[in-house]
């Protein structure tokens, strides 16, 4: 599992509020700033492009939440299995209690 932009996510942790965005499939999880386009952050086996064309999801991440946008290949139940597979890595483990939203429903 590969895990982008670890770096700055712990930096952001400290803060109490915050806002970030993240783009995510079984190949692992890329985390960067709002400022960043989803479609525009692609590294090797993770690539999120509009009208559900990549092979990753994209997110919003908050303080313990984290609001995943639909994409039509993903089900919920495939969301949930790499989101498990993520929250196992131990870099990864501030994840752990957060909540998940996909399509407005919570999941985890």
């Amino acid at each position: 599992m590969h895990i982008f932009g670890i770096e700055f996510m712990q930096n952001l942790l400290s803060q109490e509020s915050y806002e970030a965005k993240c783009v995510f499939n079984e190949n692992g999880i890329v985390f960067f700033p709002v400022s960043q386009q989803h479609r525009d952050t692609k590294v090797e086996g993770i690539s999120y492009d509009d009208d559900y064309m990549g092979n990753a999801v994209a997110a919003m991440v908050k303080p313990g939440r984290l609001e995943v946008r639909f994409h039509k290949a993903f089900s919920d139940q495939r969301i949930k299995s790499i989101w498990t597979q993520i929250r196992a890595e131990p870099p990864l483990a501030f994840l752990h209690g957060w909540l998940m939203v996909y399509q407005g429903r919570e999941i985890l």
